[in-house]
């Protein structure tokens, strides 16, 4: 039986978006000028009605640390992580749709993982799998490239928490797909 505990600190985000229906943005506008509240998406959906396609959150850059039965078996980059374990990769294009999307990034630093469990076998670093996503934006750049937002050992997610994180920064953006000049940037 090993005691496994895994903490992952460092630089990152969380990524919310979603569709409203454009009589809905005057409901959120006041949000604009207050950008700095922390889970700021859970603030705009109780102001209106949100249709969730993403939820993304973890590290851009930063250390890991693996402990079993407290010794260290590794203490390295996010990055460097990549040569040692499975790596799976996802892209999240761009929803298309005529109402207006909603994208809010809040930047944040700090422990993004501090996570204890308990298995009835070994460790083994083989069946770990570090999950990379790639979110684009509507004209087909990265918003955020090669967030780290998923660890699984042996099939299994590791969850991450975001309670122990300070905000950095924070973008909402509103956009009309299909009018290019009334996009809006904040």
């Amino acid at each position: 039986m090993d005691i496994v505990k895994i903490t992952m600190n460092g630089y990152g985000c969380e990524i919310n978006r979603g569709i409203i229906i454009e009589e809905n943005y005057k409901k959120i506008e006041k949000y604009l000028d207050n950008v700095w509240i922390k889970n700021l998406f859970k603030e705009l959906e109780k102001e209106t009605e949100i249709k969730i396609l993403e939820k993304e959150y973890g590290l851009i850059k930063g250390d890991i640390k693996i402990e079993v039965n407290d010794i260290t078996l590794i203490e390295t980059s996010i990055k460097s992580l990549e040569a040692f374990v499975n790596n799976e990769k996802e892209v999240i294009e761009y929803p298309n749709t005529k109402d207006i999307i909603i994208t809010s990034i809040q930047h944040q630093e700090g422990v993004f993982s501090d996570t204890i469990f308990v298995l009835n076998d070994d460790f083994d670093l083989n069946k770990i799998t570090l999950l990379k996503k790639d979110i684009s934006n509507r004209v087909d750049n990265l918003l955020v490239s090669s967030l780290y937002c998923g660890l699984y050992y042996d099939g299994e997610l590791i969850p991450m928490t975001d309670n122990i994180t300070d905000l950095r920064m924070s973008r909402l953006y509103f956009e009309k797909q299909n009018e290019k000049n009334k996009d809006k940037e904040f």
